[in-house]
């Protein structure tokens, strides 16, 4: 189609052109740009855990008794609760479907374990977090150390 002198802008075939080139684009880029998304969530959420396993260790020892760490592997929660009898609770903290994380999958083993106000804890713990392809976990030793990995 040969234009006139004075006429500008587009056909209709060009910005059809156009649109197909960006839809093939957005459509190889969006499952890269969904895993990297849920990497991150799942970064995020390990990360949390092990400050909240730093926060316990706190608690224990500015209050000088021992707190107790929950997962509640079906709620997908992480509690910290005063160990006395009736004491506070801290924290409860969701990384369910209903949570800015939104696992999909959380083990914990063993499901509880103490903190004592010297940093110990009453039993190794070990936390995956996983989405079914990409999972992290949390480690604490009974000596009070904790990572990531």
């Amino acid at each position: 189609m040969t234009r006139r002198p004075g006429q500008t802008g587009f056909t209709i075939y060009e910005a059809m052109m156009v649109l197909l080139v960006v839809a093939i684009v957005v459509g190889v880029l969006t499952p890269s740009v969904r895993r990297q998304l849920t990497r991150a969530r799942i970064n995020r959420a390990a990360n949390v855990m092990a400050a909240d396993l730093f926060l316990a260790q706190s608690l224990a020892g500015r209050q000088r008794v021992p707190v107790t760490v929950t997962y509640d592997v079906t709620a997908k929660t992480a509690t910290i609760v005063d160990s006395r009898s009736a004491g506070p609770t801290f924290i409860t903290r969701r990384y369910g479907p209903d949570s800015d994380f939104k696992l999909q999958s959380i083990a914990a083993t063993p499901t509880a374990i103490v903190v004592l106000p010297n940093g110990m804890a009453s039993a190794a713990l070990t936390v995956t977090l996983s989405d079914g392809t990409y999972q992290r976990r949390i480690r604490m030793t009974r000596a009070g150390l904790i990572r990531v990995n």
